[in-house]
């Protein structure tokens, strides 16, 4: 029996890797084409391809639920053509047992995905932002800003920039109280990081402010700043969510949270990237469905169509379901695990009525 599952799993996740691959050199050309579109001077087809090739890790970790679902189709497909599977369910061999052998090839492209998300994805895609904006002429280096500003409490911050290391430039402190009322700003030349979450801030002026509008100023050579904020976090905000690690997401959502600071679209990215293995586990249920299902007695491309729309349909209702969680305001965990409960349901469902 061992041998025979090695079998199955065999052509699955070959079967898997050939549509992946497929899907991007697909995607490559059309990248590629659509970075055409933006050459200039400094930046031409070479550059533009080298864009393209890096941003290639993101890709696969976005394609990979289709790629289960179509590659297990093509897998289970080539299986019933040669009436292999039907030797196998007369041997008394489950539909449940043969769906677990083509689960266990995915999880493995799933955990593929997952080292790429954590520690392929940021280092490639920085790469290919920074390549692309230093061949544009665009002046960008991860964890730059200017005019930035932050919140800690009843406390708004701005930073007149801060370094890719994490020195931050001319900070200016305003401290409000529960009802609004200003009192106390306070104005910092520099401030480094030090351990333990604080922030050792130079040449620091602070002025309190009365009720009866009265100020009193102080000046400080060094003042300690405690912040839960990290140059680490610094350097998240100038890379778009959907290109951080799965961890840092978490980490940065929860401080923003807690700042009481808007974190759905960090939150949102962070539960499609943990849910991302129960999203292949349902494709990969949806496939054997329509192989084991109504489906078992059409055509090979007929099933493959149906995959591609199933796709496309899962693809599409997640990311309308993401967007309307930004609107609306509701769970980003709702938003990221109705359509894979809805595929798991269904195909759950329609291989529970096979016969």
């Amino acid at each position: 029996m061992s041998l025979l599952s090695h079998y199955v799993g065999r052509i699955v996740l070959t079967s898997m890797l050939m549509v992946l691959v497929l899907l991007l050199g697909l995607d490559l050309v059309f990248s590629f084409l659509g970075e055409l579109e933006e050459l200039k001077e400094g930046y031409q087809a070479q550059q533009a391809l080298v864009f393209s090739v890096l941003s290639l890790p993101f890709r696969l970790c976005d394609m990979m639920p289709i790629a289960a679902l179509i590659g297990g189709i093509v897998g289970l497909g080539l299986l019933a053509n040669n009436a292999e599977l039907t030797v196998m369910r007369a041997a008394g061999i489950s539909v449940w047992r043969l769906v677990w052998w083509v689960i266990k090839p995915a999880m493995a492209l799933v955990v593929l995905s997952l080292l790429f998300a954590e520690y392929v994805v940021p280092i490639s895609q920085q790469m290919a932002d920074s390549g692309k904006a230093k061949a544009l002429g665009v002046h960008y280096k991860v964890g730059e800003l200017s005019s930035y500003w932050q919140r800690q409490g009843n406390t708004f911050i701005k930073m007149q920039s801060v370094t890719p290391d994490g020195v931050l430039h001319g900070v200016s402190f305003y401290q409000f109280d529960d009802h609004g009322q200003l009192q106390q700003t306070q104005f910092a030349s520099e401030g480094n990081y030090q351990a333990q979450s604080s922030w050792l801030l130079s040449q620091v002026n602070r002025s309190q402010w009365a009720a009866d509008g009265s100020t009193q100023g102080s000046q400080y050579p060094s003042v300690i700043w405690q912040s839960e904020l990290t140059p680490n976090f610094l350097k998240l905000v100038t890379v778009s969510p959907e290109y951080l690690p799965p961890t840092r997401l978490f980490r940065y959502a929860h401080y923003l949270e807690r700042q009481g600071l808007s974190s759905s679209a960090y939150f949102l990215e962070f539960w499609k990237k943990a849910l991302a293995p129960i999203a292949t586990l349902s494709m990969v249920l949806v496939a054997c469905s329509f192989v084991f299902g109504p489906l078992r007695s059409v055509t090979m491309g007929l099933r493959i169509i149906f995959g591609i729309l199933a796709g496309l349909g899962f693809r599409y209702l997640q990311d309308f379901s993401g967007y309307a969680s930004l609107v609306y305001h509701f769970s980003p965990l709702l938003a990221a695990g109705l359509p894979i409960a809805l595929s798991l349901f269904g195909g759950i469902v329609a291989l529970h009525r096979v016969r």
